[in-house]
């Protein structure tokens, strides 16, 4: 009898444990937790010198262009907010940035945004759900961002009627623009930009918890559970690797080859798995979401091929 109670205590304790690190695990990883690099440089303001340079840079030259304030509602009912940023001499072309993880439209996408804007491409900025100005509690690691994706293309067309729209995503916006072409697009959706995205929020979690010496086994069942019932969402339930494999529209895939958050192959995954129009860009030494600091120019180089290819205007000339 005192080993059933040894054994029923053993367990007992397990349990309770998994259910500490599953709480812990989805306030870490799920829960809003925004990244305002500003703040961040009361801290460290040496080495972040470099980082707010470029973003004072972005500012200043987004000055120079109009833009208006759009919203929308969610098919969940979270009020979502973007810029969208007039092209002074416009070819008709909207790019649709998503940016990536608890960050927001300007801290990602400023300086990336100019690009499009300087060869005559109208581009739209949002905030994803639970970041920035947008409403929100949770984030869905593309689950539900790709919804509001694919919302915010008919929110373009209703608006503004441009001829084409690109979609152009990092990080979690990366997995969340290939798991948008799931969902059922206008036809003025004509290519996808992919930058550094993750395969799935399972994968990617499991590669997460490698430094924190936790196995995936123990945390990852009880935080999916859990995950589920808070945020109504599991880790498995969209996988941007699967998803890509019914895309038709042209694809440009960039990541850094020194990339250990969302690690290379992830990219290299995605890419081998679209049956489309397709190309792989691994920028050298970039880490996590620079591949456009390191080698801007080669970066966008082959998106203006990929719009090219998508709808046959020539976006450097």
């Amino acid at each position: 009898m005192l080993w059933l109670y040894i054994v029923l205590g053993v367990a007992a304790l397990i349990v309770v444990l998994e259910c500490g690190i599953a709480v812990y695990f989805f306030n870490f990883a799920i829960k809003k937790h925004p990244y305002d690099p500003y703040k961040e440089a009361e801290k460290r303001p040496e080495e972040m010198k470099e980082e707010l340079a470029v973003y004072d840079a972005a500012k200043k030259g987004l000055h120079e262009y109009e833009y208006d304030t759009v919203e929308l509602l969610s098919r969940d009912g979270l009020k979502l907010k973007a810029r969208y940023y007039h092209a002074k001499a416009s070819r008709k072309i909207t790019v649709i940035m998503m940016h990536g993880y608890n960050n927001c439209w300007f801290y990602q996408f400023g300086y990336d945004a100019l690009f499009y804007l300087s060869h005559g491409c109208d581009v739209l900025l949002p905030d994803q759900r639970a970041c920035g100005e947008s409403e929100g509690k949770y984030i869905t690691f593309g689950v539900y961002e790709s919804e509001d994706c694919a919302d915010w293309c008919y929110r373009v067309n209703e608006e503004y009627s441009p001829e084409y729209i690109i979609l152009h995503g990092i990080s979690l916006g990366g997995a969340t623009v290939c798991c948008a072409t799931g969902e059922k697009l206008p036809k003025n959706v004509k290519g996808v930009i992919e930058d550094c995205g993750f395969t799935s929020p399972y994968e990617q979690f499991v590669h997460n918890l490698k430094p924190m010496h936790l196995p995936p086994f123990m945390v990852l069942p009880v935080t999916n559970l859990y995950c589920k019932m808070k945020a109504g969402y599991g880790f498995k339930q969209k996988r941007a690797v699967d998803v890509i494999r019914e895309n038709k529209l042209p694809l440009l895939v960039i990541h850094g080859d020194t990339d250990t958050f969302v690690p290379t192959w992830m990219g290299k995954k995605i890419y081998e798995a679209a049956n489309c129009d397709k190309e792989l860009l691994l920028i050298e030494g970039a880490e996590h979401a620079m591949a456009y600091r390191v080698d801007g120019k080669k970066c966008q180089a082959a998106a203006a091929r990929l719009i090219y290819k998508a709808t046959g205007i020539d976006i450097t000339n």
